[in-house]
C-alpha cells in the first residue's frame, strides 16, 4: 500500500462509520453534491495533469483529501455526539484545570485585559487552515512525501480523538466559567437532545481534546528542518496559548492534545515508513527462479 492509498484509506474508514452512525441516530445529512462534486474535480484533475505537472498534480490531490476529510470528519464529530451515552463532563474539565493548578479565568481575564494580545492571538488562531495550504502548496514543490506525512499526521487524530470525545463529551470553557456562549454551543444541545435530524453546517464541536492544538503541533513539526521554522515553531506556539481564549477549550483539552499529537506523528512516522519499505520491495527485480 502507496502513502497516497494509505490516506484515502483512513478517509474511507471515516466516512464508512459515518454511513453506520447516521441511520443508527436517526440523522440524515443536506446535500453534499458541491463537496463531493469539488472532491471529484480535483482527483479527475490530479491524474490529468499527473505527468505534465507531478506538483500541481499532487497538490490538486491534497485538495481532494484535505475537502473529503473535512467534511467526513465534521459528519463523525456530530453522529458520534448524537450517540455518545455519556453525561457532559464540562465541570469535571474545569476541576482537572485546578487540580493541576490552572487558573482559566486569570488566564481569560488577563488576555482580555490586553486587547493587541487578545487581537493577536485571535488572528493566529484562525491561521490554521491558511498555514496548512500554504505548507502543502511549498512542500508539493520542494518535498511531495512531507505532503503525506502532514496530512495523515493531521488525519489520524480524527480517529484518536472522537471515541475520545464520546467518552468525556463537553460543551466549552465559555459556557462553564460563564464569559460567553460558544457558537457551536447550540449544535452540541440539539444533539444531545436528538433535535437535529439534518446536519447541514457544521461546525468543530470537539472539546477534549484539542484539535488546534493538535494542529499546531503538527504544522511547527512539518516545517522541521527548514530555514524558516522557528518563525512557524513561534507561530504555533502562539496558536496552542490560544485555544483556551479563542476555542472555549480547558488548559486539560490542550494537555490531551499534545499528547494525541505527539501518539499521530509516531504512528504517522511508523506507517510511511513501512509503505516506503514495501514499494521499495515491490521496486526490486525479480529474482530468477534458479540460481
Amino acid at each position: 500500500m502507496n502513502a497516497q492509498l494509505l490516506i484515502w484509506s483512513v478517509i474511507g474508514a471515516i466516512a464508512a462509520m459515518d454511513a453506520i452512525l447516521l441511520p443508527a441516530q436517526g440523522m440524515t445529512i443536506a446535500s453534499r453534491w458541491p463537496a463531493f462534486g469539488l472532491v471529484v474535480l480535483m482527483c479527475g484533475l490530479s491524474v490529468l495533469i499527473h505527468r505534465r505537472n507531478p506538483a500541481a498534480a499532487r497538490f490538486a490531490g491534497a485538495v481532494a483529501q484535505i475537502w473529503a476529510l473535512s467534511d467526513a470528519g465534521a459528519i463523525l464529530s456530530y453522529t458520534a455526539m448524537a450517540a455518545t451515552p455519556f453525561a457532559m463532563m464540562d465541570a469535571s474539565l474545569a476541576r482537572w484545570d485546578a487540580a493541576l493548578g490552572f487558573d482559566w479565568m486569570a488566564w481569560y481575564t488577563w488576555v482580555h485585559a490586553h486587547p493587541p494580545v487578545h487581537a493577536l492571538l485571535a488572528y493566529v488562531y484562525a491561521s490554521a487552515p491558511v498555514q496548512v495550504v500554504l505548507l502543502i502548496l511549498y512542500f508539493c514543490h520542494a518535498d511531495r512525501r512531507r505532503v503525506d506525512e502532514l496530512l495523515l499526521a493531521g488525519l489520524l487524530p480524527i480517529v484518536i480523538i472522537t471515541p475520545v470525545m464520546m467518552l468525556l463529551p463537553a460543551v466549552g470553557a465559555w459556557s462553564q466559567h460563564g464569559v460567553g456562549i460558544e457558537p457551536w454551543r447550540a449544535d452540541i444541545l440539539a444533539l444531545r437532545d436528538h433535535a437535529l435530524p439534518v446536519i447541514g453546517r457544521t461546525q468543530g464541536i470537539i472539546s477534549f481534546p484539542s484539535y488546534h492544538t493538535v494542529l499546531g503541533v503538527v504544522l511547527a513539526y512539518a516545517a522541521r528542518g527548514r530555514k524558516w521554522f522557528i518563525p512557524s515553531l513561534v507561530l504555533n506556539l502562539l496558536l496552542i496559548a490560544a485555544v483556551m481564549t479563542e476555542g472555549a477549550h480547558y488548559g486539560v483539552d490542550l494537555l490531551s492534545g499534545l499528547a494525541v499529537a505527539f501518539v499521530s506523528i509516531a504512528a504517522t512516522r511508523w506507517l510511511l515508513a513501512r509503505t516506503a519499505r514495501a514499494r521499495a520491495f515491490d521496486l526490486l527485480p525479480a529474482l530468477p527462479a534458479r540460481l
